[in-house]
């Protein structure tokens, strides 16, 4: 099924951008800024990956793809498995799911709060 990578709105860590771009694809154009993050970009209703039939990086996809349909439900505050995956039921939340999914939500919530911190020393230096 590739229902997850149509309408996609996968947030990328620092190292999946990383990878990716070693890969040779530039990072504009498979990243769109969302809410203080990255994530991947959509072309055509679909993962800017996804060529109709599979992902182009399967290999080296995301890691929040890599887990998907484990979540982080943010109004819960803990893993869940995605209610939008019609296979859902396929994929009970282990506890190691759960751990890596809950890893992931820390180190995007880290890296926004980072890139907020230095956008807000950056806006200070060139007032001044």
């Amino acid at each position: 099924c590739v229902s997850c990578c149509y309408g996609t709105e996968m947030l990328l860590l620092k190292n999946d951008v990383r990878r990716i771009v070693s890969l040779g694809f530039k990072e504009d154009f498979f990243t769109v800024r969302f809410r203080g993050f990255k994530k991947l970009r959509n072309s055509n209703g679909r993962c800017v990956f996804h060529d109709g039939e599979q992902c182009t990086i399967y290999p080296n996809r995301p890691f929040g793809c890599s887990l998907y349909p484990i979540i982080f439900d943010e109004n819960l505050d803990h893993p869940v498995t995605d209610r939008l995956c019609p296979f859902r039921a396929e994929f009970p939340l282990s506890s190691k799911a759960g751990q890596e999914s809950s890893k992931l939500h820390l180190k995007l919530t880290g890296e926004r709060q980072a890139n907020n911190n230095m956008k807000k020393r950056v806006e200070g230096s060139v007032r001044q």
